[in-house]
């Protein structure tokens, strides 16, 4: 470990960031092609992969396990805004760019990399001993980091999540028929097929699907977030009544009030649906 590697390694460990990694930012290429990449480091060279759990226990809910606190995207930008400060002290020449979801780089992929985990049959990041309920987040710069060793792992013969999947939307290679997977279909704008509000209906869920997750050995024993923040509002059920409430504080609040509220319908037995 060098003496970049101890600081910036401090730095996250004493703002509450203990699960991260370090890979070389050349092996993350090619990056996706989105606005975000603009904001990449002139001269990168490292990339800090982060990871943050968001389980904060079984609690009643009508929308996807992630989206029980308050949406990650703020919440990261908080928990980063004083590390990334503690980089600029350390490092007043270096360069540093903090990326959670909106990325140009494949997450995952980066995140293997980092040593942190290897990637599921459903696309997930599966970290050992703690599962894929964790959202990824990445500070790219210009230091020269230590990269980490990336796990020699693999799901092996386990079909568990593919086999779970109602819609059968988990491909060969990680890949992900989209028009299949619940989750994607309970995000789509405009009216659904009869077929995907029956899809909708059963799963019971006004935003997302957890059953690839939940099918998931790994996941079954599930390790409790340890960011504070997230257990500040864990309300899970949504309804007509709070829906422009949290629509204004978690994240599905970028897809609009207007699909939720369709979603909702369809629960509730107002929109057709043929057997799934």
């Amino acid at each position: 470990m060098t003496a970049a590697d101890r600081v910036v390694s401090g730095i996250f460990d004493e703002n509450g960031v203990r699960t991260f990694g370090f890979c070389r930012f050349a092996d993350t290429l090619p990056l996706l092609p989105c606005r975000a990449a603009s904001r990449v480091p002139e001269g990168a060279r490292s990339v800090i992969v982060c990871l943050l759990g968001y389980w904060v226990g079984d609690v009643p809910r009508n929308v996807a396990a992630y989206a029980v606190p308050d949406d990650y995207h703020r919440v990261a930008k908080e928990i980063f805004a004083p590390v990334l400060a503690g980089l600029g002290r350390a490092f007043p020449d270096g360069r540093f760019a903090f990326f959670a979801d909106n990325s140009p780089l494949r997450e995952v992929y980066a995140a293997q990399l980092a040593g942190l985990g290897f990637a599921g049959k459903n696309g997930q990041l599966i970290r050992p001993g703690f599962g894929s309920r964790h959202f990824i987040c990445e500070v790219v710069t210009d230091l020269e980091l230590t990269p980490a060793e990336p796990l020699n792992m693999s799901c092996g013969s386990c079909r568990a999540c593919v086999e779970a999947c109602p819609g059968g939307a988990l491909l060969p290679g990680g890949k992900i028929d989209l028009e299949r997977c619940r989750s994607h279909i309970t995000q789509k704008k405009g009216e659904l097929t009869p077929w995907q509000a029956e899809s909708v209906r059963q799963g019971g869920l006004v935003w997302g699907c957890d059953i690839c997750t939940d099918a998931c050995p790994y996941n079954r024993c599930p390790v409790k977030t340890d960011i504070p923040r997230f257990y500040e509002e864990t309300t899970g059920i949504l309804s007509e009544e709070n829906c422009e409430e949290m629509v204004s504080r978690k994240a599905f609040g970028w897809r609009g009030a207007k699909v939720l509220r369709r979603n909702l319908a369809i629960l509730a037995g107002e929109r057709p649906g043929e057997p799934v």
